[in-house]
């Protein structure tokens, strides 16, 4: 009994040590327990240059990154062709303007502006404001004394005088205009035109379709403030309703400081200090023309002048507000923030030529010989000059001399 005891003891221990060889797993203890049938997420990093697409089996997280990646990809391709394209458009818009100038051949133009007579008319002004975006308000106000700019290349000439002491020997009346009209291809008649219009200062600017980019800018600022002024600039308005903005100058917290504008069904209106001045002024026959405006700060005296004749006078025009220095003045576009901000349906078409500021009011004897061409007295604050003004957005530039 004792041996079959033994024996069977001998047969279990047997049994136990080939369980053991056969199945170690079943012998571990807990803490040795065998992960490798549970599931296991592995996260493996991608170059920023390797295709997505070719790595098998990716993970959710790696299709979104991979996304995300080509998204940012077309951004980046889409916004340098965007650019591109804005360069590309520029660049035609300036060929065509040019193709428009010299295409249209030799035209007829009609004398100078005539200096006789006129009825003088006194202007009513019609009173209002401008808001920050060109808009009216109903509010009431309207239009200073001349300072000098210090260090300005320039100074008033006194008596009508011009600035190199001397007089035109051009004849009143009697030479004709040159227009874009007048020019064509031809090297011949470009040459003539060339040889009439030495001066680098004696040319025009065009403005041919109403755009919020085509602009020029005067590099002169006002240094200090000034107390009148007069503006006087040969224009020649283009096809479309209203004038536009040929000129604008606007002040460190105020847009509007000084303005000429003639904006849809609205008449030309002078604004100081966002008020506004009515001008009984007519440029819409599409000829060129004299045109100059006054202001001075005691109780805001303006005078308006059509080729030489003065055309209208007011009051109360911003009085006893000196002009602001520091600003900037555009040509050709209505400025809501200082140098920018520019709205198309407020912009000029037309052609613009000689344009002239003082900083004080000139005689109306003065203003008669400017546009008779009896004299060329130069502006202390801006004169028309070829390396004073900044040409940008395709504004096409001719050789042009109003008195001749």
């Amino acid at each position: 009994m004792r041996n079959s005891t033994l024996h069977l003891f001998l047969v279990l221990i047997v049994f136990s040590l080939l369980a053991l060889l056969l199945h170690p797993a079943s012998a571990s203890s807990g803490s040795d327990y065998d992960y490798g049938a549970q599931p296991r997420f592995v996260c493996t990093p991608i170059p920023v240059d390797v295709d997505p697409s070719c790595i098998p089996a990716a993970s959710p997280g790696v299709e979104a990154k991979a996304t995300i990646l080509h998204l940012r990809e077309s951004l980046v391709q889409q916004k340098e062709t965007i650019l591109d394209q804005r360069e590309t458009i520029r660049e035609l818009t300036a060929k065509l303007t040019l193709c428009e100038g010299f295409g249209r051949g030799v035209t007829p133009h009609d004398d100078h502006p005539s200096t006789a007579s006129h009825s003088h008319q006194a202007g009513v002004a019609s009173h209002h404001t401008y808001n920050d975006n060109g808009h009216y308000s109903n509010k009431q106000g309207h239009h200073g004394n001349s300072n000098l700019i210090p260090d300005s290349p320039h100074h008033p000439s006194a008596g009508g005088q011009r600035s190199d002491g001397g007089h035109s020997s051009n004849n009143q009346g009697k030479d004709k205009h040159v227009t874009p009209g007048d020019i064509t291809s031809s090297p011949e008649q470009m040459e003539r035109i060339g040889k009439k219009s030495k001066s680098p200062d004696a040319f025009q600017i065009s403005f041919p379709m109403r755009t919020n980019y085509m602009y020029g800018r005067v590099k002169r600022t006002l240094l200090q403030e000034i107390f009148a002024l007069t503006l006087c600039l040969w224009i020649k308005a283009g096809v479309g309703p209203g004038l536009g903005t040929p000129f604008s100058y606007s002040a460190p917290g105020q847009a509007n400081e000084l303005v000429l504008i003639e904006w849809g069904n609205n008449p030309i209106e002078l604004l100081i200090n966002d008020q506004a001045a009515t001008l009984p002024l007519s440029l819409s026959d599409g000829k060129w023309h004299h045109i100059c405006v006054t202001w001075s700060t005691r109780d805001g005296q303006w005078e308006a002048y059509q080729d030489g004749v003065q055309r209208g006078s007011g009051t109360n025009l911003s009085p006893w507000h000196p002009i602001k220095p520091g600003g900037v003045f555009i040509l050709g576009q209505e400025q809501d923030t200082l140098g920018g901000r520019f709205d198309a349906t407020q912009s000029f078409v037309g052609e613009m030529s000689d344009l002239h500021m003082w900083s004080h009011a000139l005689s109306a004897a003065d203003i008669y010989s400017l546009a008779s061409c009896g004299s060329h007295l130069r502006g202390d604050v801006i004169a028309w000059s070829d390396s004073e003004v900044e040409l940008h957005g395709g504004v096409a530039r001719y050789p042009f001399d109003p008195c001749h």
